[in-house]
Order: C-alpha cells, then structure tokens, then sequence
C-alpha cells in the first residue's frame, strides 16, 4: 500500500519534504546541527504524515517546536545588544526589596539564596530543570480538554519567547550570580555562563545537569525577563477559568518557580515580576488574536460566540 497522506492537513505532510531538509541545511549553514534538531524536525514530520488528527496536534503544537529551534539563533543577535546593567539593576533591587540587617541593606532575594537546605536544593533543582516540561505538559492535557485553549498556550509561548529575546538585547541584564562572582563593576563581556545554586543540585545527586545545561548557553546576560518564571505564567493564565485541580497546579507551579530563581541565585524578584509581565502581555495578544479571528466582525440579531477566558 502506497503512503499517501489524506484529509485535513495533508498539504503539510507534503510541504514537510521540502521544508524540513530546507530548515535542517540552514541550521548547519548558520548555527551547526545537534541531536535535538533532529529530534524535533523529525518529531514533527512524523506527526504530520500519521494522519489527520496527529496533523491537527502538529498544527497547534508548531509554536512550541519552531520557538525552541528559534532559540538556537539568538547568539546571531547577541552582538546587537545595548549597554549592559549590572550596578543599576542589582541597586533598583536593593532599594525596592531591601531589608535591613546588622550588614546593611540586604535584597530579599540574596538572603532567600543564602538560606540553603538540601531538600530545597533538590525541590528547586527539579522545578526549574522541568521548567519546559510542565508547559508541554499541561499543552497536552489542554489538547484533550480545549484545544483553543492549547492553541492560546502554544501561541502564547512563542509571543513571550520574542517579546523575552527583545528586551535581553535592548536591555541586557547580568543575573545575581554574576554580581556574586565578578561585582557590580563593568560587565566582563566573556564571562561564562554559571549554574550558581544549581550547582548543589549537582553535587547533591552527583550528575552534571545544571552544568552541562548552562555550559551551553549563548546569552549571560539575559536575566530580565525570567522566562523560566514567563513560561510557568502562561498556563495558569491559559488554563485559569477551568478551575479546579489544574488552576491549584498551574498557580502552584508558577509560585515555585519564582522562589527556584531566586533561591538559585538566578534572578532578582525584578526579573520575576519583568517574566510574569511579558507572560501577561504576550497571553493578552493571543487571547485577542483568537477573539477577532473567531469573530471579526458582530454578526446581526445574534449575540457573539465568546472566547473563555
């Protein structure tokens, strides 16, 4: 039996012959091919050739998958970025969440950090490593429940992903831990990238995760927004009218979150609440993408169909 794709969608199983090898040759050209490229590619050129409904899970998925190979070329863009805050930024938190102690003046963030326990190494450690993982999670469980609301989390996903990668080249940002390590004097430009509280997660099970994982990261300087505490708003946000469990979850989640990145010593609470506001922005586009593509114009003698919330 020939494989012939058929039904909705079919048109992208065939666009995925060309488009996919197209995309993998301008990674290699531009950037250098990993495993991970191939897994995602392949993952979705499987989906959209199964059938139908997988292709429909594939359409809405896109912007989860296309925003992590994005990912990759923001070091193309790093050599644009402005002028980058160290002293302001770690004095802004000091002077907005300060508190004072027989040290002087002490961020609340930086005594959160300081007030270690093995069983919050590893509690924080597994939140902010799962940091991708819950949103994919809850995008799946979403597609079963109301893929509107999965299409709104997805979309959602990719707007705070850009509004993030914006504002870390207009306002490039150096985290706590680089304060702790090199001051608050002039940015050392060729600073590497560090684990800092992530490091005890290691050492705590013995792996290397927090270390590999940042050995590889491009950008030192992109602590404002957090949008590892960005990414766990948006399902709260996009899951929250549904109540129930999953809003005690997503809410749950997105509060650990933000205490991980400080106790980690990755973020200032400015950074937390930069990540919860483009979250909040980007959700509020998309939720007004659907409503005017839903329904663009009020139809006569009927009342308009509504959009959850």
């Amino acid at each position: 039996m020939k494989l012939r794709p058929r039904g909705d969608g079919s048109t992208w199983a065939w666009a995925s012959l060309g488009g996919a090898p197209l995309l993998l040759l301008l990674i290699h050209t531009t950037l250098g091919l990993r495993p991970e490229h191939f897994v995602f590619v392949g993952m979705f050129v499987a989906l959209v050739w199964t059938g139908p409904r997988a292709r429909r899970f594939a359409a809405i998925a896109a912007p989860f998958v296309f925003t992590g190979l994005a990912y990759d070329f923001l070091r193309l863009f790093i050599h644009l970025r402005g002028e980058i805050h160290v002293a302001d930024l770690f004095e802004a938190e000091r002077a907005l969440f300060g508190v004072s102690t027989s040290a002087g003046k002490v961020p609340i963030s930086e005594l959160v950090a300081h007030a270690t326990h093995p069983a919050l190494d590893a509690l924080t450690g597994v939140v902010y490593l799962l940091y991708l993982i819950q949103v994919f999670a809850v995008g799946a469980y979403l597609y079963f429940r109301d893929q509107e609301r999965m299409q709104r989390l997805s979309w959602g996903f990719a707007a705070a992903s850009l509004l993030g990668w914006i504002i870390w080249i207009a306002w490039p940002a150096a985290p706590p831990w680089y304060v702790d390590l090199y001051g608050a004097g002039p940015a050392v430009l060729d600073a590497p990238s560090n684990p800092a509280g992530g490091a005890r997660f290691d050492a705590l099970f013995g792996v290397h995760i927090f270390h590999a994982f940042y050995a590889r990261s491009s950008n030192v300087f992109g602590a404002m927004p957090s949008l590892h505490v960005g990414y766990a708003v948006l399902p709260a946000l996009a899951s929250w009218s549904l109540g129930g469990r999953l809003r005690v979850f997503t809410i749950a989640w997105a509060a650990l979150m933000a205490f991980s990145a400080m106790y980690l010593r990755h973020h200032y609470i400015l950074d937390i609440l930069a990540g919860a506001a483009v979250a909040l922005a980007a959700d509020r586009a998309v939720l007004f993408a659907q409503r005017a593509l839903l329904d663009p114009a009020p139809r006569k003698g009927g009342a308009a169909p509504e959009v959850s919330v």
